[in-house]
């Protein structure tokens, strides 16, 4: 469902609501309009009904005969013009009835007797000769008829004589429904023209929205430029800019991936063309130490080709780690200490004294421990790789805060260089200890070191070792709280 929709159901609900609201209130005003109406035509007729009544009855009357029967006046009552009055304009006439303070009829109609009958706590009003009786009238029912009834009580001598006057409720019925009907069409007509209204203005709000998913369906695969801001309201901006803000991320990380894949193409291109050729070689070659030589160069080159590929592995999933390695609590020193009995053969095979120094308490921090100790084991393999033979290579671990340190006696790296050594297929020009054949290597250890840092919110610096070389420190920003536990802190030489 579109937004759009989704408003104007939202608003539909409140509108039909006070739709029905209104009307209801119309109804209850109508009506009281209209019983106002009725009341007043009952009481103007029952002034007319007195007003005769006193001129016609003004003489003694005497008392009935019997019971049930009724008075006989000297004057025809009700007259021809107060008939004229009860009935005129009307299909539903004006009944009347006149009794006395005991409850005899006078006049009138006998069925009308029990409305004469006052409720418990209930004041029927006096009316004196010549004002217009006030009267408030009620409901009732005559015959299984709703009617609207007005009573009233008045005096003829020292007679206290009560009148009421009643016309059928069809009467009031009608008026109402016409009244009703004349206020729900054109409140009918309101509420559709308030919902064409909403509808029309929740699409025009979310226009801009449309028209910046035109704009993004009308763009190619690779088209990650920014969004326009001005295609969205000012409510959406922010949101806009966060797209843009990922697209700027998405087309970093794109074209870091395209840098790579051609670097890694092309670092991937010699050694492969070097083992065709070892390869042929050997095939065309009929001479045994040539193509012993060319065995061990064919086997050299695979070896590098094989460390070059997992080197590309292991960055590959370094840049991914951030989303995709499983994460747990790792201890760094037992991870070092694991990744210092790994690497002790090749420190031993080059003739270096190594060291590793643990921290005095616990140190953990929450990662992969097998990318951790990738990142170790690269910084170890880049130290022993620039140091000369029979110098120091040191791994620790330290606390307050969190890092881990690796320090070697080589050459060192220049200050220009600290940057630039991160970057994936660089190498400086080192040259082995006599000077006349350059230290190899695929030139992605550091880029993994700083790739697999970033994904565990660390960051890597590059300081002077105390023996002139090059000092890389590793520095964890969040760690995890555990019960500190002391263990004895020791330098193992290792060699």
């Amino acid at each position: 469902m579109s937004l759009a929709a989704r408003l104007l159901e939202w608003l539909l609900a409140p509108l039909l609501f006070l739709w029905l609201l209104s009307l209801g209130v119309t109804f209850l005003s109508a009506r009281e309009t209209v019983d106002a109406a009725l009341d007043d035509r009952l009481n103007a007729t029952l002034a007319v009904l007195a007003d005769e009544w006193r001129a016609v009855g003004a003489p003694t009357y005497p008392p009935p005969q019997s019971p049930g029967s009724k008075t006989v006046v000297t004057a025809t009552f009700p007259s021809a013009a107060l008939l004229r009055v009860l009935s005129v304009g009307t299909e539903f006439p004006i009944r009347f009835v006149i009794a006395d303070e005991g409850g005899r009829l006078l006049a009138g109609d006998e069925d009308m007797l029990p409305l004469l009958r006052q409720s418990a706590g209930e004041q029927i009003a006096l009316n004196r000769v010549g004002t217009t009786p006030q009267a408030v009238g009620v409901n009732a029912v005559i015959d299984e008829e709703f009617v609207r009834v007005v009573r009233i009580r008045w005096r003829v001598g020292e007679a206290l004589q009560t009148a009421a006057v009643a016309q059928s409720r069809a009467k009031q019925a009608s008026l109402l429904r016409a009244v009703l009907l004349h206020e729900a069409i054109p409140q009918t007509v309101v509420l559709m023209i308030a919902v064409y209204l909403a509808w029309y203005g929740l699409n025009y709000v979310v226009r801009p929205m449309r028209m910046l998913r035109g704009h993004l369906d009308s763009r190619g695969m690779d088209d990650l430029r920014p969004l326009p801001t001005q295609l969205a309201p000012a409510e959406l901006e922010p949101l806009v800019q966060s797209i843009n803000g990922l697209m700027a991320r998405l087309q970093s990380s794109m074209q870091a991936q395209k840098r790579f894949i051609a670097n890694a193409a092309h670092q991937l291109r010699t050694p492969l063309a070097a083992v065709q050729a070892q390869s042929e070689l050997m095939q065309s070659s009929d001479d045994v130490r040539r193509r012993d030589l060319a065995l061990k160069q064919l086997l050299e080159t695979s070896s590098r080709a094989n460390r070059l590929a997992n080197q590309l592995l292991s960055l590959a999933r370094a840049e991914s780690a951030a989303t995709t390695s499983h994460t747990e609590a790792v201890s760094l020193n037992a991870l070092c200490e694991s990744v210092a009995h790994d690497v002790l053969p090749q420190a031993l095979e080059r003739n270096i004294d190594f060291e590793f120094e643990r921290a005095a308490t616990e140190q953990h921090v929450v990662g992969d421990a097998t990318l951790l100790g990738e990142m170790v084991r690269n910084l170890l393999d880049n130290a022993f790789k620039y140091t000369p033979k029979g110098k120091s290579v040191s791994l620790s671990v330290l606390e307050s805060p969190t890092r881990i340190s690796v320090e070697d006696a080589g050459q060192g790296i220049d200050v220009i260089d600290y940057e630039r050594v991160f970057a994936p297929f660089t190498r400086l020009t080192r040259y082995d200890e006599g000077g006349t054949h350059p230290i190899g290597g695929t030139g992605l250890g550091l880029a993994i070191v700083r790739e697999v840092a970033a994904a565990h919110r660390a960051f890597v610096q590059i300081e002077r070792s105390r023996w002139g070389g090059a000092r890389f420190v590793v520095s964890f920003t969040e760690m995890i709280a555990l019960p500190e536990q002391s263990v004895s802190k020791g330098a193992a030489d290792l060699l």
